[in-house]
């Protein structure tokens, strides 16, 4: 891939946490490059680094040392209102906990983003509802969080990261607090947001969900240690 066709590129990325005069050594030396339209999975086991690699990408963490390209441009280049318009604008972010307001109906969870676009409540309404008929839970859109399975939980939020059209999707454990059956459900959605043009990178320490991405990178103690290609798993083989 050359440097035109690259949308994130990590050159010999380290990041070090300092805790009470003790060094944790998170990442090292990590070299990466995400084109347009890819699905990458950053799998490993825990304490790997995988989060921190993803937090990075998200420009919620800054590296220690080495750079970080976003479209050519080095982000730490970049200052804070910048960063933060990346993040609400061109970045969607999906968590294994959810993140859900509790005292917010679905809709309104969906929609919390795009207010700090500034959006019109119309136009805030809109987008979301869209978001929600793809992922098949419009029909929930006036309940609370509380009123939803796991599954459904998360389908919302996969849904609030897609209401205002991120050019990148990035996915912490996305299928970690879900049963097989439910995880397959929000993999399938990955799937189709990927195939519509999205560009998705994707922590998992589960092999099953990792073989969705066209891409694996096997992390472990902070290093990328392998990558392969991969091709897309079935529901039925996922739950078999």
């Amino acid at each position: 891939m050359n440097e035109q066709e690259s949308l994130l590129r990590l050159e010999g990325i380290t990041k070090v946490f300092l805790t009470d005069e003790i060094e944790t050594h998170a990442l090292a030396g990590i070299h990466l490059t995400i084109g347009n339209g890819d699905f990458v999975s950053v799998s490993g086991p825990s304490g790997c680094g995988k989060s921190t690699l993803l937090s990075i990408l998200g420009l919620l963490e800054a590296p220690s040392d080495g750079s970080y390209l976003l479209r050519n441009r080095d982000v730490a280049d970049l200052g804070m209102e910048e960063r933060a318009r990346i993040r609400n604008r061109e970045i969607g972010f999906i968590f294994q906990s959810f993140n859900l307001i509790g005292d917010l109906t679905v809709l309104e969870n969906v929609e919390l983003p795009l207010a700090y676009r500034g959006l019109k409540a119309a136009s805030r309404r809109e987008l979301a509802t869209e978001a929600l008929e793809k992922v098949e839970m419009l029909h929930r859109r006036k309940h609370l969080p509380s009123q939803l399975s796991g599954g459904q939980q998360q389908r919302v939020a996969v849904a609030r990261a897609l209401a205002g059209n991120p050019g990148i999707l990035l996915a912490d454990e996305p299928t970690g607090n879900l049963d097989s059956r439910n995880g397959a459900v929000v993999m399938e959605l990955l799937t189709e947001v990927n195939q519509r043009g999205t560009t998705i990178c994707m922590v998992t320490h589960d092999d099953r969900y990792a073989h969705y991405a066209r891409r694996i990178v096997h992390l472990f103690d902070g290093k990328i240690v392998d990558e392969t290609d991969a091709g897309f798993t079935s529901a039925s083989a996922v739950e078999a």
